[in-house]
């Protein structure tokens, strides 16, 4: 199981029977000529089904409900009673045998009800209460006790302040939240918007499966002549040390993430290798059909994508270093975006010459 976990997220991570979701390992191969390497299979005359796609007004609702939510604000309230998964603020005090001791008082600690961990009873005693009450536990602590094995099985009594509760609070639809979060004023028009925004949608991945489809065609027919050996084991090393990344962004010595996923550095060695011969056959194909069709990516679009991707994201080029630990640039390197922009155009190229059926 550990081994089927560990395949998955590396095809995950790879796409390498599909460069549409935007990862890759980089490749360069304009100074190959692929006639040599790469057999491609037909990329014209393709049949792939007409996309239709089409919005409901339960969808409607349902996207507007989730904007509605996206804007929920959380306020403190000073009144009400407590409920079950109320997030509430409350100070106490405990006591055994009219002491006080370490660790058993506090002062304006958020908790949540039935998922912050206190010894039975704590929580379930503040259900109903008022907020801005003061209110007597008489618990018990297990026993053993392993946070602390003095209070294992004693009697206790905690004075619990409600300070305060959290709640989330959702905006009314209506014309002031249409005019606050959008450039519409009336709503008819904004659900129109939100309609088109969900065909939108709908239309770009229906159009995306189609692409990955014809992708699929097309590698199945093609065959790989030979590797180019300094292309792959560029592309074992990048893809070795994305995972070594990985494992260091997740706390793990490179052993240990290996061991955790259920693989010898043999395995892992073996399975990269064996992905890194479909990701450059990937690779050749699209740039085989891309110099054919005089089809490139320029360095504005280029520039214009890792721009826009670091904006999208909400990051600066500062702080998209300070977490990757690397510039906007080196990371899309990294990951060959430029190689799935290039995929993207191939791809419209294929559609351009496909035919479109019903069924």
């Amino acid at each position: 199981m550990k081994k089927r976990f560990f395949s998955i997220g590396l095809i995950s991570v790879l796409c390498l029977t599909s460069l549409f979701l935007l990862s890759g390992c980089g490749s360069k191969l304009y100074n190959y000529d692929l006639s040599e390497y790469v057999k491609v299979g037909d990329y014209k005359g393709l049949e792939y089904k007409k996309v239709s796609v089409s919005v409901s007004d339960d969808e409607v609702q349902d996207k507007i409900k989730s904007n509605l939510e996206e804007k929920a604000e959380t306020k403190t309230l000073k009144s009400g009673t407590v409920k079950d998964g109320d997030t509430i603020d409350i100070s106490y005090e405990g006591k055994v045998d009219g002491k006080t001791f370490d660790g058993g008082s506090a002062d304006n600690q958020s908790i949540t009800i039935g998922q912050t961990a206190f010894i039975d009873g704590f929580t379930d005693g503040l259900i109903g209460k008022k907020v801005g009450s003061t209110v007597t536990l008489n618990l018990k602590f297990p026993d053993p006790y392993s946070n602390n094995e003095k209070l294992s099985g004693k009697d206790v009594v905690f004075e619990v302040t409600i300070n305060s509760k959290q709640v989330e609070e959702v905006p009314e639809y209506n014309v002031d939240f249409v005019k606050k979060n959008s450039e519409y004023d009336n709503l008819k028009d904004y659900e129109k918007s939100v309609k088109k925004g969900l065909l939108e949608e709908k239309t770009t991945k229906a159009e995306t499966e189609t692409k990955q489809k014809l992708w699929e065609k097309i590698i199945d027919k093609s065959k790989v002549k030979k590797y180019p050996e300094e292309e792959l084991e560029a592309t074992i090393e990048n893809l070795t040390n994305s995972f070594k990344q990985t494992a260091e962004n997740y706390g793990y010595e490179w052993k240990d993430y290996l061991d955790a996923v259920g693989y010898t550095e043999k395995e892992f060695s073996k399975t990269v290798k064996k992905y890194a011969k479909e990701k450059v056959l990937n690779d050749m194909v699209c740039y085989y059909i891309a110099e054919k069709e005089g089809l490139e990516v320029t360095d504005k679009e280029y520039e214009d994508y890792m721009e826009n991707l670091m904006k999208s994201s909400g990051y600066t080029e500062k702080t998209f270093k300070e977490q990757f630990k690397m510039t906007i640039e080196e990371y899309c390197e990294q990951e060959g975006y430029r190689t799935s922009l290039l995929l993207n155009k191939v791809m419209d190229k294929v559609m351009d010459y496909g035919k479109e059926v019903s069924k």
